[in-house]
């Protein structure tokens, strides 16, 4: 394991990553006009970190799994009364056994993930949909024309699969109808593209 990856293994290093940058009003934004949640939805928070995006979602059947078991136990001290959270890796069977939602999170998860492992996970997820359910995805992304800060911040990211918008969108469609498409440059308090996407299963 590298030291910047060791680091970003403790959580308030990385709730400071992944939180500490966005520009205000930013969050909301994704909250409220890409995630689009409901009271009584189910959804399921793939590579949930702290699941500081639960603080923005209303009341909701929220599960948040992710492989790092420091992540969890922060999760479940700061939310235990807001969701339920497992140490749980995307290959492993039971990832499968959680049943069915609403809405799907996958946030700053693919960049993370080489193709044939993306195009594995949109297929379990394909089936964890409900009908009407929609996939929502957030990555760093490579864009030609971007701000050099923003290539090199992609390029340096602990998530060795950084892609174009476009890319994500082939391994999203591998399984999903994209419904949802934007790139924002405006999110962060430095130069950052990302691209977000909403999918409905095939």
């Amino acid at each position: 394991m590298g030291l910047r990856t060791w680091i970003m293994e403790i959580p308030i290093v990385y709730e400071l990553s992944q939180n500490g940058l966005y520009r205000p009003g930013a969050r909301t934004w994704f909250s409220n006009q890409v995630i689009c949640a409901n009271d009584g939805m189910r959804i399921l928070d793939v590579g949930c970190g702290t699941a500081s995006i639960l603080s923005l979602l209303p009341n909701v059947e929220y599960i948040g799994i992710d492989h790092n078991p420091k992540y969890i136990a922060k999760a479940r001290r700061i939310h235990s009364d807001r969701g339920e959270f497992r140490t749980v890796d995307v290959n492993d069977a039971h990832f499968r056994t959680l049943g069915q939602f609403d809405r799907v999170l996958l946030l700053a998860v693919l960049h993370h993930l080489s193709d044939s492992e993306c195009a594995a996970l949109m297929t379990a997820l394909q089936r964890m949909l409900r009908k009407d359910g929609q996939l929502i995805t957030l990555d760093v992304a490579l864009e030609h024309g971007q701000h050099p800060i923003a290539g090199m911040l992609a390029k340096l990211d602990r998530g060795r699969y950084a892609r174009t918008p476009q890319q994500y969108r082939s391994l999203i469609e591998t399984s999903s109808v994209v419904e949802f498409e934007i790139v924002r440059h405006d999110l962060l308090r430095v130069p950052y593209t990302i691209a977000v996407f909403r999918a409905l299963a095939k």
